[in-house]
């Protein structure tokens, strides 16, 4: 069994780069912020940025690929992340070399290295592993696309084709829709998002026409949770009201993301109701905090 390592050329250094410049920038704001609600988003923001940059460095410092008797190999990260291609599923195999055309569903990309799901003009749908555009390998299958770029790709050419995969050409058609709702990995946290922003909006408005809330509460916070500003009990339950309100704004510019992407990737389309949910829980969890905190 041959290995094939990627190769590489700048977008290791890039990608360093780029994570440093969001690390110093968000770190600027939130240095510089007063605001509890602006400080936690942020927070969150900088996990997320951190854990996403860093799986994409290790998956381009560390990719490779393989072929045996019977599966191509795709590997990186020790291994944790591995990708088997049986060969007699490969319906044949492309070549092309410079700038990458295609939409991105997830993943990174720059002009020289494209690593993630994005739809390929005149490819389709494609997981793209290419650390180098010079010389990119697509591999064909049924239901996916793969590309990579092996550095003695010629080997690698000569060695699919000793295998019995041969050069092809293949069209991509895009789905006119896809029925989300028939989904029950959308479904679901889409069902759990709503439900948390149906409290996040109800609760304030119920505890307010209960007379649970003090006519004396805070309205705005500094980063440290210090009152800042204060109102009357009706005041912050509007105030909590309209937080749910622009969640809710939220939820709906995310459902139709997540339309337009599953034309192209079901699994793509599932990112953009998480990341609502995400947002509508912290500000859940914000709110019963000053409850719990000032009634």
């Amino acid at each position: 069994m041959d290995s094939y390592g990627s190769k590489r050329g700048y977008g290791l250094v890039l990608m360093l780069l780029t994570t440093a410049l969001y690390n110093i920038l968000i770190l600027i704001l939130l240095k510089y912020t007063n605001s509890y609600i602006v400080a936690n988003l942020l927070k969150l923001l900088l996990v997320s940025c951190n854990i996403y940059q860093l799986y994409y460095i290790l998956l381009f410092a560390s990719l490779k690929c393989s072929i045996d008797e019977e599966n191509l190999k795709i590997y990186a990260i020790w291994s944790l992340k591995k990708v088997t291609i049986p060969l007699n599923e490969i319906e044949g195999y492309s070549m092309s070399t410079g700038k990458i055309k295609g939409v991105k569903l997830n993943g990174i990309a720059a002009s020289g290295f494209v690593m993630g799901r994005f739809v390929i003009d005149k490819i389709g749908m494609s997981r793209m592993f290419v650390t180098d555009n010079k010389n990119v390998v697509y591999i064909k299958t049924e239901h996916m696309n793969y590309a990579v770029s092996p550095l003695n790709y010629k080997k690698f050419e000569e060695e699919l084709v000793d295998r019995d995969v041969h050069v092809a050409e293949w069209k991509y058609k895009v789905k006119n829709s896809y029925n989300l709702h028939k989904d029950k990995h959308f479904m679901v946290p889409l069902m759990i998002v709503s439900i948390v922003i149906l409290i996040l909006t109800l609760n304030p408005l119920i505890l307010h026409l209960k007379n649970a809330i003090p006519n004396n509460m805070p309205l705005n916070f500094d980063a440290q949770f210090n009152p800042i500003k204060r109102g009357t009990g009706k005041q912050f339950a509007f105030t909590q009201m309209l937080y749910g309100v622009l969640n809710m704004a939220l939820l709906f510019c995310m459902y139709y993301a997540s339309y337009f992407c599953a034309k192209y990737d079901r699994k793509s389309a599932y990112k953009y109701i998480y990341l609502s949910l995400a947002v509508a829980t912290i500000f859940l969890i914000m709110q019963f905090k000053i409850l719990i905190n000032f009634r």
